[in-house]
């Protein structure tokens, strides 16, 4: 099994604090947020007063009660939402329209497979009246959720007067992830149709680059601005440690590897499970087909048992769903199917992960979005470099996002089924 390590250890960690590479870089699209930078703060009311006078040009977000001017309304408007006290929110969503709600919300239909998650993390799970897929499979995770009505999670399945005999005050779709860019507005725009005069949320919760963006903007929509914090303070710290010592590393020496949900279904490093491979460390071999400028370089792509001969990946990695693995599964049946299903694949006998036995099967639970995407990569960079991440524990990091913002009774290491092989084959060799 192929390891990486590096002998000036000491010398690389006493570079990382001179890295720039952070969790927060974008702009905050709330309307409010007048200076365009990740924070809607007293900077901006600032901005707002320099604007009527004359003393700074008008930015699009300074129109913070969206009504088209900028004037002494938009100040008292960033005022009132930095104390929790406006009628109305203005934001861009993930498809890049403009969305309004009326504040507060008190009754949410939501959708979201790891919207739902967040909903909790920010610790707003009352307000829930509904959610999209019956959940009762997960009782141990979900124990509230798990009672709520389900009411589908696509326009093609929704049961739309069921949403609409519940009165939410805002639906939040399923249009969470990179890859609901394609097709993602037609499907917003039913939703509008078939549930009027009621604002629909689509916010990227899957994503790892733009997660915190994300949470600071739906911490906003749900008056939880200290929970989204809270939360952003604790994911950054994993995010900007991986980031920050993989950046170390020359690419050349980066361990090549494919995350696979279906056979040779597979995850462009855009998409959630792609950028768990590369911000652990790893290279997608993927990368040779589809890039960045690509329009499905967040979504998955079909590849030819061919292709992947012929990359010869040192790493296979597959995501198991959570009806087969997670918290409401301790035996590990069905994910050591799931890894004989790559490993049994005698058109791959040659490539070096199957022949190094580096095929390893992880949860979505650990792996889809909400933040516990950062178990998943602490659990690959721990593998791929044992030594540069020797003082990380990826169950420690697990028990952490449980015992903080899952509000359940659950022992990581005790119960569930989140890896296979198990850690201590991860950690010790198989």
């Amino acid at each position: 099994m192929r390891r990486y390590s590096f002998p000036g250890m000491i010398l690389v960690c006493m570079l990382l604090a001179l890295i720039p590479v952070h969790a927060a870089d974008f702009v905050l699209e709330i309307y409010g947020n007048a200076n365009m930078d990740e924070y809607l703060n007293e900077e901006d009311i600032q901005y707002i007063e320099d604007i009527i006078a004359g003393k700074n040009n008008a930015t699009m977000l300074a129109d913070a009660n969206f009504d088209g001017k900028i004037d002494q309304a938009d100040v008292e408007q960033a005022q009132a939402i930095m104390s929790g006290n406006e009628k109305k929110l203005t934001f861009i969503d993930l498809l890049g329209e403009n969305e309004t709600v009326n504040e507060p919300i008190n009754r949410l239909v939501n959708m979201g497979y790891n919207g739902v998650e967040m909903t909790r993390i920010l610790g707003a799970e009352d307000i829930l009246v509904a959610y999209g897929q019956d959940r009762t499979a997960h009782k141990t995770f979900f124990p509230k959720f798990a009672e709520l009505p389900f009411v589908g999670n696509a326009p093609e399945n929704c049961d739309f007067e069921k949403i609409l005999s519940l009165n939410p005050d805002a639906v939040q779709t399923n249009l969470e992830r990179a890859s609901s860019l394609a097709g993602g507005l037609d499907q917003k725009h039913d939703f509008e149709k078939k549930l009027p005069g009621i604002p629909i949320i689509c916010l990227n919760m899957r994503e790892q680059d733009t997660l915190v963006k994300n949470v600071r903007t739906y911490g906003y929509i749900l008056n939880r601005e200290a929970e989204a914090e809270a939360f952003i303070d604790w994911y950054s710290k994993y995010y900007d440690l991986f980031k920050s010592r993989i950046a170390t590393i020359p690419d050349d020496e980066k361990p090549t590897g494919l995350f696979e949900y279906t056979p040779y279904y597979c995850y462009a490093s855009g998409s959630n499970l792609g950028q768990v491979l590369e911000t652990a460390g790893g290279k997608n071999i993927l990368d040779k087909e589809i890039g960045p400028d690509d329009p499905n370089y967040g979504s998955m792509l079909d590849i030819e048992p061919e292709f992947v001969i012929k990359e010869n990946p040192e790493y296979i990695f597959k995501g198991v769903g959570s009806w087969d693995s997670g918290y409401d599964i301790d035996n590990t049946s069905k994910m050591a199917a799931f890894h004989e299903q790559v490993t049994n694949r005698t058109e791959l006998s040659n490539v070096d992960a199957i022949k190094n036995d580096n095929v390893y099967c992880l949860s979505f639970w650990i792996l889809s979005g909400a933040g516990n995407n950062i178990i998943g990569t602490a659990y690959l960079a721990k593998l791929f470099y044992p030594d540069l991440f020797k003082d990380i524990d990826p169950q420690a990091i697990h028990q952490e996002y449980v015992d903080k913002f899952c509000h359940i009774d659950f022992d990581v290491k005790k119960n569930g089924t989140f890896v296979y092989p198990g850690y201590d084959q991860w950690i010790n060799g198989q």
